[in-house]
């Protein structure tokens, strides 16, 4: 079953400036999980038929930058994960969302681990994760620097071979 997102102003919460605020209601498999958008409005100012901000609420357009964004965020994060067919939740998809991933080539991935290997005194697995790097780097004529992991695929791989 596919994941839904949706919008919606949290009105059992009354924060201290008189506002509610906004979540994102992210719901799969009769699981729902709610996320803060971080920005709220007063009742008076949000249509809970359409669940959006009314046409008179300040700064209507700026809130609904920022469901939007996170909308997509979401839903990209859905397509992708129903695409390589993988198995989520509510909770997972969120938790998920806040990771950061750092896009690393291959060769820097290589000098941070023998980094990591010359510190704790492993020698051997140093020597043998240096080899490797450079038989990379030579078979790619000097530009391992820009080779990322999700450039290396089975091809590739044969190619090095």
């Amino acid at each position: 079953m596919n994941a839904s997102v949706s919008v919606l102003c949290y009105k059992y919460k009354t924060l201290s400036n008189g506002e509610h605020p906004l979540m994102l209601r992210i719901y799969k498999d009769n699981q729902r999980k709610l996320v803060s958008l971080g920005i709220s409005v007063q009742y008076n100012f949000w249509d809970f038929t359409k669940n959006e901000p009314k046409p008179k609420c300040p700064n209507r357009d700026l809130i609904q930058k920022i469901i939007l964004d996170k909308k997509v965020e979401y839903q990209k994060q859905i397509l992708e994960l129903n695409a390589e067919e993988k198995d989520y939740t509510a909770t997972t998809l969120v938790e998920t969302a806040n990771i950061k991933y750092i896009h690393k080539t291959v060769w820097e991935y290589y000098n941070d681990l023998i980094k990591e290997f010359r510190e704790a005194g492993k020698e051997g697995n140093r020597l043998v994760y240096k080899y490797s790097r450079n038989s990379l780097n030579t078979f790619m004529k000097g530009k391992l620097n820009t080779i990322l992991f999700s450039d290396v695929d089975v091809n590739w791989l044969n190619r090095y071979e």
